[in-house]
């Protein structure tokens, strides 16, 4: 890989970074619309046995909020893995979803596939695995 490869590799790495940060941090302020404006539809979400294409974003993080008491994501280990021109893809090898309290709700776990747009980087698939807490 030349210099002007590698720069340019980097330069990829940091805006699909920056793409995922931005999705994570509208998903944590639980602003649906947000998130959704980082989503290049139909997004394809891989889930136990089944891939749907959805035309929204399979779950509200307001709601989510609510009906798990949940407060805050902490120990988010994340990861861009790897970037090519026109798709990449995010690891989060896992994070935890905790009450107000810092009591464990789950631990959560995803695969992201995000693809460049002429609007910058969108993710348009995800696969996710939720364990919830022993209690």
């Amino acid at each position: 890989m030349t210099t002007t490869d590698a720069s340019a590799q980097h330069s990829c790495t940091a805006a699909v970074r920056t793409a995922y940060e931005r999705y994570l941090r509208a998903f944590l302020d639980g602003d649906l619309a947000a998130v959704e404006a980082l989503v290049r539809f139909p997004l394809a979400y891989i889930g136990a046995g089944e891939t749907r294409l959805l035309d929204r974003f399979p779950v509200s993080p307001q709601a989510l909020r609510e009906r798990k008491q949940w407060h805050t994501t902490v120990n988010a280990d994340y990861e861009v893995s790897l970037v090519a021109p026109d798709k990449a893809h995010v690891i989060l090898r896992s994070a935890e979803r905790v009450r107000a309290d810092g009591s464990l709700i789950e631990t959560v776990a995803a695969f992201y596939a995000f693809t460049r747009t002429a609007e910058g980087w969108k993710l348009f698939a995800l696969s996710d695995i939720v364990i919830p807490a022993r209690d």
